[in-house]
């Protein structure tokens, strides 16, 4: 389960960085991509049927086992050829240990494993501060894969009889087609420490540790929950999933009540059907099950892209909704009496009494000593100069579609900036990898942080700052009917020597054609502005010098850093051939500029630009 996900986080990311990076490739195309993927979710009937269920099980576990290992030696473009066979070995595995030759294996003890898998690739990508170990080439992170690995491959090797092996018992069917839209509402929300601790400005081993925490309460309700109480979660986990997608501690509350009553609903999930079920309407199950994972995903992240007739808000509650019903027969089954969910095999003494819940807590070391890490902190200056800098991180992910994060951050250590304004900051979005880009580069850093969210918690502006930050905080951009909301964020830079700097970052909307869209929302950055003195406005502004939008901005009395202090063209855009001057920084007129610079380098689409401000 646990190198499953991890898969799964590279193929989503890959598909969009590394094959949407090609010239003319669309999004549409994207989706059709992942969706053929997954798509082959009913195909592990074939191989079942002619080598054995047990056979294909142990065909798939080394097939994702060694997927996962190479994505560690490779280039992007293999990457995605191993990531999508990775997904696929992960598609045909799961449903053969759910349904197929470990012989004797109840839904509680099942349900404990999943929820255990999770459990531990939640924790071990907090342990790298949620920047997934799949994309560094590090010893420690090589290391690691190679361990869960050999686990992986040791566990099915000795859980799997040889021979076509059959379940001793029969077979869960639709229930397997609720697991997709449990698993997605996990990634998206529930297990997704970058987006809930985004949305809730909350400290990330805080955030970490109350989702070990309710994961262990999941596995116990799991393992011990009778009927009426598994009705009751699936009543709830909709209304969590809802509660889980908004910002502040409702977002918290929502993500631990729903990680609790996923437990109970995927037992309820894998309870055996009234009669044996066969290979083939197990594998239908399953793939109805993975196309309600791979179609929401699609529509939730599109809905970035293009106008939908709805919000992606309400795919979350969807996804609960439909776990929820696909678990209520099996709720039915048990009578609503009191009867407990059947365990397979007699417990020993000592598992009835415990259980795997306490596994699930000893997790809790990770955000233990992660708590424990030192935190960045601000250094007091002397006044002005100050350096500054611009910079579109492209989320996270270089030209050649890799995340290197340690690239962006070189990038900006190289620039001498003290103050960094950000844009396309991703903390969350399973399509970029569900990673914290701005807890972790303020932590490679030593840079306090400044959040501004745009498109929606897990995704807009950031400001970076070696001086102290003394208030922030962010306003709405006009949307204008555009499916991307966009926002500017500001922050009081103290500078020391009782001088204070107004920091003002902002990325406006990107589709070419739309410069009325921009106008308006370059009309919204000078009255934010509003011609505050020693104040700096900067970003990625989807605007060449001579489009009205920055003739707003000049006319405002902002003056053009480039222009005062630059030479050359000033190209930032593409960053492997730059053609295009879109991003800017602008000063207010008591302020003057030198030392202008664009940098170099692929760690972004585009370029990064830097100039010293001073008085």
């Amino acid at each position: 389960m646990t190198l499953g996900l991890q898969v799964l986080r590279a193929f989503f990311p890959l598909v969009v960085h590394a094959y949407g990076g090609r010239p003319g490739a669309t999004t549409t195309e994207m989706g059709l991509l992942a969706i053929a993927v997954f798509l082959t979710a009913p195909l592990v009937a074939l191989p079942a049927r002619r080598l054995g269920e047990a056979a294909t099980l142990r065909l798939a576990a080394a097939m994702l086992v060694a997927a996962r290992l190479l994505v560690h030696v490779t280039g992007p473009a293999a990457m995605l050829a191993l990531a999508a066979a990775g997904t696929v070995a992960f598609l045909w595995a799961l449903p053969l240990l759910l349904t197929g030759p470990v012989a004797g294996i109840g839904p509680r003890a099942l349900a404990a494993g999943v929820l255990l898998g999770i459990g531990l690739d939640t924790a071990l990508a907090g342990a790298f501060w949620t920047w997934d170990a799949v994309w560094q080439r590090t010893a420690g992170a090589i290391v690691v894969t190679a361990v869960l690995g050999a686990v992986c491959a040791w566990s099915v090797l000795a859980a799997a009889p040889g021979g076509r092996a059959r379940a001793e018992g029969p077979a869960p069917v639709w229930g397997l087609a609720g697991l997709g839209p449990l698993l997605l509402l996990t990634m998206l929300l529930l297990q997704n420490t970058a987006r809930l601790a985004a949305a809730s400005d909350a400290p990330l081993p805080a955030v970490l540790a109350l989702q070990v925490v309710a994961l262990a309460a999941a596995v116990a309700a799991a393992w011990r929950t009778q009927g009426a109480y598994t009705l009751a979660a699936a009543a709830v986990l909709p209304v969590a999933a809802a509660l889980a997608h908004a910002s502040g501690p409702a977002a918290l509350a929502g993500a631990a009540i729903g990680t609790v009553a996923a437990g109970p609903v995927l037992a309820a999930l894998l309870v055996p059907g009234r009669a044996p079920a066969r290979l083939l309407a197990r594998a239908v199950a399953w793939g109805l099950g993975m196309l309600l994972f791979v179609l929401p995903a699609f529509f939730y992240y599109v809905a970035y892209d293009r106008r939908l007739p709805f919000e992606n808000a309400v795919i979350p509650p969807l996804l609960g909704f439909l776990a929820a019903l696909c678990a209520l027969p099996a709720v039915r089954a048990t009578h609503l009496a009191g009867a407990a969910t059947p365990a397979g095999r007699p417990l020993t003494r000592s598992a009835a009494r415990w259980g795997p819940a306490p596994v699930a807590a000893a997790l809790l070391v990770v955000p233990l000593a992660l708590a424990l890490a030192p935190a960045p902190r601000p250094v007091p200056g002397a006044g002005w100069p100050v350096r500054v800098m611009a910079y579109n991180l492209h989320q996270g992910y270089s030209t050649s579609g890799m995340q290197d994060l340690e690239a962006l951050a070189r990038t900006i250590e190289a620039s001498g900036a003290e103050v960094a304004a950000l844009q396309e900051v991703s903390r969350g979005w399973v399509i970029n990898g569900a990673t914290d880009m701005l807890t972790w580069l303020g932590r490679r850093l030593g840079m306090v942080a400044a959040w501004g969210p745009a498109a929606d918690p897990a995704f807009g502006n950031a400001i970076l700052s070696r001086r102290p930050i003394a208030a922030a905080g962010h306003v709405a951009l006009p949307r204008v009917g555009v499916p991307m909301r966009r926002g500017a964020l500001w922050a009081a830079v103290d500078l020391g020597g009782g001088e204070t700097l107004l920091v003002i970052a902002t990325h406006l909307h990107h589709v070419e054609a739309h410069g009325h869209v921009r106008e308006l929302q370059a009309f919204a950055v000078a009255n934010l502005w509003h011609e505050r003195p020693r104040a700096v406005v900067l970003g990625d502004f989807n605007a060449t010098p001579e489009a009205i939008e920055i003739e707003v901005l000049r006319r405002a009395g902002l003056r053009d850093a480039f222009v005062l202090a630059g030479e050359g063209e000033g190209f930032t855009y593409p960053s492997t051939r730059p053609q295009r001057r879109i991003d800017y920084i602008f000063v207010s007129p008591d302020l003057s500029a030198r030392s202008f610079r664009v940098l170099s380098g692929t760690a972004s689409d585009h370029l990064g630009i830097v100039v010293t401000l001073v008085r």
